[in-house]
């Protein structure tokens, strides 16, 4: 069993808005193991910032527990309060690196500089230092523009000389906060792959905080969803994308509400005698496999589409077909443990998924 990095047990942050108490997080637990890159989704005010700032008490919690790599940074589960040493906190906060919406550079130094600047507090010398920016930008891509200033670099450059500036201090942990949110898609793509490549690389765990659900899609291995300081499901990127429960995750994910509208237009009552809708999740190979022929070949049983889509989550393409399945009880149910000895997940669409509520 993987290893937890970050613990956040039972987390409460409260802020005390004149004679309004605020509730920005409410009893969240999240584990994130070592070398994850876990997606944090929400709108805009749902929590995510916050609750991802309690981790290097950047936000201190009102109540709960957080734990970093086996240390214990805060505690407060019973109305005693117990906080991690200062001094111990700022040596452990710079295993943690933390990438911006804004870059937050230095406007007078050049991209080398920046990088440098995160450097000194720490033991190398002034020509090991310069030494060690300049590799964290060719690591980054950036070799070329080490003496730009951010002025004459684009959003997407300047987000990789922040990238270079967190990674300073070899960090464990690197936290984006709406790190690609100021980006075009194009420098988005650019920067989620080199976060994922970097998590390859370097084993770096990385928390990344979005509203955007392509980017999550495209780099995490698992996901929580938050809605007003709560998170609402959590799950491998997988079992979201396939199997949202909640309606939120639903929105985000989307193709969930795009089938179940289409298939209100074969609302059950309009099902003949020995028809199902049924909804199949394909994975990896079984993606290219002719199923609904077999299906009619081999069980006499009709699959007839109404709907499919394929997503690729992280390097795995994944398929879902919502079909109707027609034919009598004893080759339908054979019809189905085929599909499942196969690998394919098979879920039978019920009334209240097709309500108009």
């Amino acid at each position: 069993m993987a290893e937890n990095i970050i613990e956040l047990d039972n987390i409460d942050v409260t802020f005390q808005q004149k004679k309004r108490k605020i509730e920005a997080v409410k009893d969240v637990s999240l584990h994130v193991e070592k070398g994850d890159i876990y997606g944090v989704v929400g709108y805009s005010g749902a929590g995510k910032s916050t609750l991802v700032r309690v981790v290097n008490l950047l936000q201190k919690p009102s109540a709960g527990r957080v734990k970093v790599n086996g240390d214990v940074f805060y505690e407060n589960l019973n109305g005693k309060e117990t906080v991690i040493d200062s001094k111990k906190l700022r040596e452990k906060r710079r295993k943690i690196g933390m990438i911006f919406q804004r870059f937050n550079l230095l406007n007078e130094q050049t991209a080398v500089e920046n990088v440098e600047f995160a450097l000194k507090h720490s033991n190398l010398k002034e020509k090991e230092i310069t030494e060690k920016a300049l590799k964290l930008l060719e690591l980054v891509g950036l070799s070329e523009r080490a003496k730009s200033y951010p002025a004459q670099l684009s959003g997407g450059e300047q987000q990789r000389v922040a990238i270079a500036r967190a990674l300073a201090n070899d960090p464990e942990i690197l936290i984006s906060d709406e790190a690609t949110s100021a980006l075009d898609p194009k420098n988005t793509i650019q920067i989620l792959d080199l976060l994922k490549d970097l998590n390859a690389r370097l084993g770096v765990t990385i928390i990344l905080i979005t509203h955007e659900m392509d980017a999550v899609k495209r780099v995490a291995n698992r996901v929580a969803v938050m809605e007003q300081g709560q998170i609402i499901e959590k799950g491998t990127l997988h079992e979201i994308f396939t199997q949202p429960k909640q309606q939120l995750t639903k929105e985000f994910v989307g193709g969930s509400l795009e089938a179940i509208a289409t298939l209100k237009t074969y609302h059950l009552a309009k099902l003949q005698e020995n028809e199902k809708i049924m909804q199949l999740i394909f994975t990896g190979a079984t993606i290219s496999e002719p199923i609904t022929i077999k299906l009619y070949r081999d069980f006499n049983v009709e699959a007839n589409i109404i709907y499919s889509n394929i997503e690729v989550l992280g390097a795995t393409p994944v398929g879902t077909l919502f079909v109707i399945i027609k034919g009598i009880e004893k080759d339908r149910q054979a019809a189905i443990a085929f599909l499942k000895e196969k690998g394919i997940v098979v879920h039978q669409i019920g009334e209240e998924e097709l309500s108009n509520d």
